[in-house]
């Protein structure tokens, strides 16, 4: 949801030293010359910033990915110059050559029409605003720019000191001045600003460690209100437009923020590699569709929200209601120049006695699905701007390393070489489910080191349960841990995180942010760890089914033109496939947009085929406890046809919202061989939540997913290596996520 103007410049605020304007070469004659410009063509130009090295054991693991994620996408998907995407990073990134480079590479050639990006990963601070301007808002008699808010965010450039800071007001300014030249603008902020140091298995991107502590902020120098005036000069605004700018809910240009302004970011563990949990769900949004900003945002931050449970949620700026360009204009002001694609060619690999393979980046993958590309995988070698398939290309097993993997071409149409495909896009034709998939348990710093020993113990008795340590660079799917008072402090400062306050003293599941994840998974204070596993087993055994379905989810890459929506009251939401029509991605007018259901309330359901073959359907909930259900088709039936849409036609079908509260995901899962016997099987031996684990229970959940796989998949891996991978062509079946949000 956007905040207001006043939250933009408080999430973007700091301490900026004093390089005067002339040292920038920026004069009061460029706002005149900015008027008069030759209208050339239009630039697209960029400036990345992303600092993984901080004093004080704070570092972070990543910015720098942040950065690439961005190069990659801007390049190849947004036809960007190598040439004008300009790069800071780590001791490069001083305050000094932020400034100069904004001023080189992106104020003083701006023109008319140009598309100007800035993109900071990296901390945030909190700091307390300059003598100076404490002076002048007395004069207003004003204590604050914002009554009740006398603190401003930062983000920290590389140094050791305050003074170093670039403030969100000065930033204000910086986009003002590129408006003046060009109204495509956009900055992009991946910090936060307070509570910062490790959660869980999450870096947060802070440098202020306190939460909530407004009363020991540094102060920002009396050189900040200096830079700040010769700015207001450049742009001919007086000190009370300044304040008004601050309070106004409409901005120039647009601002993306990674998390509220009271919230955390986080620097987060993907499956073999570290990155900003915003920029790395954004850009790989991107590489699939460009909605305008406001739909965009509302997108990731259903993403965002998943993966740290309501603690960080993107922000905006201008609001809708201040300029209703952000519901029609995309996030960087254009449309994109290449077709969607999970993936790219970097360039031949340098073996030369493998003359087909090649180098490939994974950066369009959806982050849940990563484990499915790393053996059987083939990718669609497509022409960028038609689509024509070129070729094949199928990813040599066992080769990724995070995002960077290898592939080998085959059945090419035109006689393409490893050689002369650096830089085409890769669609995904099939992925591989591995036959051994495990759900990953980190043991979080709340517990003693005897409970972890016993957790451990008894959580190696659960089939495809994998215990791991809580370090960095280290995968956990969620974490066990002790909530403890520290956790319940910090989820008592926002009204979103305050509603999963747990028992003190209770163990339970948290998320890989050390949030709580699942609604009742936390007991009573002090409870043994063994009653606590024994508590847990049949909650842990249902993420991991959860985790084998999100394997499966591939609406942004299947080819079978299906829709999903879901109705409630006078409000819709809906989504689809890659081969369906855009037009069918709906987002609710509701907070966050996420359709928003009241306990009791009935919603209506829809599945269109747009095939001309009959598909069969299944419908599947994972509900805020955890607990997957089998909705559909019916358990009373046996009948193979019962789940047929036929071609060219529509399914409904009427749900009703019920506890738990919270989050719940929606799965649809479309075929052409039926469901039927399948999804009985996989209802028949579901974990029960209130009941203790069966023996023998967890193996045939296992084989119910099988049977799942089965039904999905049209082929198995063709080596000794891959053949009991499941493998999901993406022109023959359609898994469809969705969530919605139960409310008392």
């Amino acid at each position: 949801m956007p905040l207001t103007r006043r939250h933009f410049l408080q999430g973007t605020a700091g301490a900026l030293g004093a390089i005067g304007l002339s040292q920038l070469g920026l004069t009061r004659s460029a706002n005149r010359y900015g008027q008069v410009l030759a209208q050339d063509t239009p630039r697209k130009v960029a400036l990345l910033v992303g600092i993984n090295d901080y004093p004080n054991n704070l570092s972070l693991r990543g910015p720098l990915t942040d950065i690439e994620l961005q190069r990659q996408l801007l390049i190849h998907r947004f036809g960007f110059e190598p040439s004008d995407i300009h790069i800071l990073q780590n001791q490069d990134a001083s305050r000094q050559n932020i400034l100069a480079a904004f001023q080189q590479y992106l104020y003083e050639p701006a023109r008319a029409n140009d598309v100007i990006i800035l993109h900071f990963s990296g901390h945030g601070d909190r700091v307390r605003e300059s003598d100076r301007m404490e002076n002048f808002l007395r004069q207003l008699n004003r204590r604050c720019i914002v009554d009740g808010e006398c603190f401003n965010t930062a983000i920290a450039t590389h140094s050791t000191t305050t003074t170093q800071d670039i403030m969100g007001h000065t930033l204000l300014l910086m986009r003002a001045a590129l408006a003046q030249k060009t109204k495509n603008v956009t900055f992009l902020l991946d910090c936060c600003y307070a509570g910062g140091g490790r959660r869980g298995n999450a870096m947060m991107r802070s440098l202020n460690t306190a939460l909530g502590d407004h009363d020991n902020l540094r102060q920002i120098p009396d050189s900040e209100w200096d830079y700040q005036q010769q700015l207001l000069d450049i742009l001919q605004w007086d000190s009370q437009k300044f304040v008004d700018a601050i309070q106004s809910p409409k901005g120039q240009g647009f601002f993306v923020g990674s998390a509220r302004y009271n919230q955390l970011a986080a620097d987060y563990e993907f499956d073999g590699f570290t990155a900003g949990a915003f920029t790395y769900l954004l850009t790989q949004h991107l590489w699939q569709s460009t909605e305008p900003l406001s739909k965009t945002i509302s997108l990731v931050s259903n993403s965002s929200n998943y993966l740290a449970e309501h603690s960080q949620t993107p922000i905006y700026d201008p609001t809708p209601e201040a300029d209703p360009a952000v519901t029609h204009t995309p996030i960087y002001h254009m449309e994109p120049v290449a077709l969607p694609a999970e993936a790219l060619v970097l360039g031949p690999v340098s073996d030369k006695s493998n003359h087909d393979r090649v180098k490939l980046w994974l950066g369009g993958l959806d982050p849940w699905a990563l484990d499915a590309f790393d053996q059987g995988a083939t990718f669609a070698l497509i022409d960028k701007t038609t689509g024509t398939e070129l070729a094949e290309v199928q990813q040599v097993d066992g080769s990724r390393n995070g995002l960077v993997s290898e592939g080998r071409l085959s059945n090419s149409t035109q006689g393409i070489r490893a050689a002369n495909v650096t830089t085409q896009l890769l669609q995904e034709k099939v992925r591989g489910i591995p036959a051994q998939v495990t759900l990953k348990v980190g043991l979080d710093d709340t517990l003693l080191a005897s409970e972890q020993l016993t957790a451990t113990n008894k959580l190696a008795r659960l089939a495809n349960i994998e215990v791991v340590p809580v370090t960095a660079g280290q995968v956990a799917h969620v974490l066990l841990g002790r909530y403890t008072p520290a956790i319940h402090q910090r989820l008592a400062l926002t009204p979103e995180t305050a509603q999963q306050q747990q028992t003190l003293g209770s163990v339970g599941i948290f998320s890989p942010a050390q949030v709580p994840l699942l609604a009742g998974s936390f007991g009573e204070a002090g409870e043994p760890m063994d009653r606590a596993i024994d508590r847990l087993s049949n909650r842990l055994v249902s993420l991991y089914i959860g985790r084998m379905l999100a394997l499966m989810v591939n609406q942004q890459s299947s080819r079978l033109d299906v829709s999903l929506v879901v109705d409630y009251l006078d409000f819709r939401s809906g989504t689809t496939t890659r081969g369906g029509d855009p037009e069918a991605i709906i987002i609710p007018r509701t907070v966050g947009g996420v359709l928003q259901i009241v306990d009791g309330h009935r919603i209506k359901v829809t599945v269109n085929n747009n095939e001309s073959q009959d598909l069969h359907v299944g419908v599947i909930v994972i509900d805020a406890a955890g607990e997957v259900n089998v909705l559909f088709p019916p358990a009373a039936s046996d009948r193979n046809e019962v789940d047929i849409i036929a071609q060219h036609s529509s399914w409904s079908t009427q749900l009703q919202g019920a506890p738990p509260f919270g989050m719940a995901e929606l799965l649809v899962l479309v075929s052409p061989k039926s469901l039927v016997g399948a999804l009985k099987k996989l209802r028949q031996n579901l974990p029960q939540l209130d009941r203790s684990l069966r023996t023998g229970q967890a193996l045939a959940n296992v084989d119910a997913m099988d049977d799942i796989f089965g039904v999905m998949s049209t082929q198995r891996g063709g080596n000794d290596a891959t053949q009991n991978t499941r493998l999901l062509e993406a022109e023959q079946v359609a898994i469809l996520s969705m969530f919605v949000e139960i409310l008392p």
